[in-house]
């Protein structure tokens, strides 16, 4: 059911709408107040929500505090002295890529892959992000950099009985944070969350089981695109915990291709050692070394900030990743809402802007901000004011320019998964159907909240031009609730 929306003129010239914060605007009773030029306009809307507005609150307050791992570097990155080190949020996208990929390929439920993969580090909000290495005696009130490092790059080898004690101290701690930050949530969608995590955890399915291979597969391919393949500085180092996790016989493959990339005939003796068996090309190989590349490729998202917060002079602006992230997590939340065909959501979602890869980031106003710095400023404080005719041209640039990159990055992935998120980024940026209409929708409200957020550490940050585009593209109810829940929580 779709809300109900009516515009009305007041030419009242002693309006208070007149105001330069568009959340002023916003009353409490559901009115609307936007200025166009030199008249203003109030738009009037009944929401017809399809969950209440106390679910709506507890929801919100979930998606403020995961939005925390976007600002959470990964404690085993940090340990080893990496600058500007991979999010939490970071990781969990590109494991989640590549859980859809994998999973796709071993003929698994691609949902349920999905979500393990998406929420098998929620707890991490309040637990932090546990590493074993924490837990090692030589490390633990180790200050000497030097002598931590060593410790570090030769792994925790610990016993089997140290290891079992480590575990349940870190499942204990983990399962009570991600209890306290699903307490928001109604339990529905609690039991959800929890059931998916204890599965990551105990591996009680095979996607469960999959997708905790996989998380230390991921980390393996990022600790070799941080340090190199070079045994004395890092990489090999995480062979060790991957070979101990790593059983299912498409990663070890996919193993074999990483091994065949980064080592080469040097380390195949080390390799066959750990892999039990004479590495040798396999028909197979082809697709998983396009997989491994396209990989590689998205994991540049990690490491390329959104390009808005830099006009903006944020300090630390999210990732393309974190972005992709908080936008996946809000589709499977708010989505549960809906009708909606949920994989097909979570996937394009997870697809939507990885043409940045190649494109990098843009936003309207980097067509038009002048050099002089405090020109740039004034105009960054106001909504871009375009004709109909710029605004589809703008469009249909844009579109072309993402559509050739778009097919660049998957050119080499097996077609039908080519073919599938081509589709998906079509769906999504030309809103032809119901769930790239929703999802673009959501996306507007996803930058709105990261906006909140940074206004709320920073007064001299303007949140007003991000509250116009979103009254100006958003109309779907649930999405026009979360709205209204942000105005309430942000502006009282």
């Amino acid at each position: 059911m779709r809300s109900k929306l009516a515009v009305e003129e007041d030419k009242s010239s002693s309006s208070p709408f007149a105001t330069d914060r568009v959340y002023d605007m916003l009353t409490n009773s559901g009115h609307i107040l936007i200025p166009r030029g030199d008249e203003n306009f109030v738009l009037i809307f009944t929401f017809a929500p399809l969950c209440g507005a106390r679910s709506m609150k507890n929801i919100l307050n979930f998606l403020i505090e995961v939005n925390k791992l976007k600002e959470m570097p990964r404690t085993g990155w940090v340990l080893m002295d990496v600058k500007n080190p991979e999010t939490v949020a970071d990781h969990t996208f590109r494991m989640a890529i590549l859980s859809w990929l994998l999973a796709k390929k071993k003929k698994l439920n691609i949902k349920r892959a999905i979500l393990v993969a998406l929420f098998h580090d929620l707890c991490e909000v309040y637990a932090g992000d546990i590493t074993t290495l924490l837990y090692h005696p030589g490390l633990m009130g180790e200050k000497d950099a030097e002598k931590r490092k060593k410790i570090e790059m030769k792994w925790s080898r610990l016993s089997r009985t140290e290891k079992e004690k480590i575990g349940k101290t870190k499942f204990k701690i983990e399962k009570e944070a991600l209890l306290k930050l699903t307490d928001f949530l109604r339990p529905n969608l609690k039991k959800e969350i929890l059931s998916l995590w204890l599965d990551y955890e105990k591996g009680a399915s095979k996607e469960g089981r999959f997708i905790k291979e996989i998380n230390s597969v991921e980390t393996l391919v990022q600790s070799i695109e941080y340090f190199g393949p070079k045994e004395q500085i890092g990489g090999t180092t995480w062979w060790e915990s991957t070979e101990e996790i790593a059983e299912d016989p498409l990663l070890l493959d996919f193993l074999k291709i990483v091994q065949k990339k980064f080592y080469g005939p040097k380390y195949k003796k080390f390799f066959e050692q750990i892999f039990g068996q004479v590495l040798q090309r396999d028909k197979k190989d082809k697709d998983l070394e396009n997989i491994l590349g396209f990989l590689l490729e998205v994991g540049k998202l990690k490491r390329l900030p959104r390009l808005y917060w830099i006009l903006r002079g944020v300090k630390t602006p999210e990732t393309v990743a974190g972005h992709i992230f908080t936008l996946t997590i809000m589709a499977w939340v708010l989505g549960k809402e809906t009708n909606l065909n949920m994989e097909k959501l979570l996937k394009m979602a997870l697809c939507h802007e990885i043409s940045a890869v190649y494109t990098g980031d843009s936003t309207p106003y980097d067509r038009i901000l002048p050099k002089d710095r405090k020109a740039r400023g004034e105009i960054l404080k106001k909504m871009v004011r375009l004709s109909r005719e710029k605004k589809e041209e703008i469009f249909f640039k844009d579109y072309q320019q993402e559509k050739k990159t778009l097919e660049k990055l998957t050119s080499k992935l097996p077609p039908p998964l080519k073919n599938e998120m081509l589709h998906l980024w079509k769906e999504y940026r030309t809103k032809s159907s119901p769930e790239g209409h929703f999802l673009s929708q959501l996306n507007v409200s996803a930058v709105l909240l990261q906006t909140l957020l940074y206004e709320k550490e920073d007064n001299n940050f303007f949140a007003a031009p991000i509250w116009e585009w979103a009254f100006e593209n958003i109309d779907h109810p649930q999405v026009l609730l979360l709205l209204k829940e942000m105005k309430s929580r942000f502006y009282g």
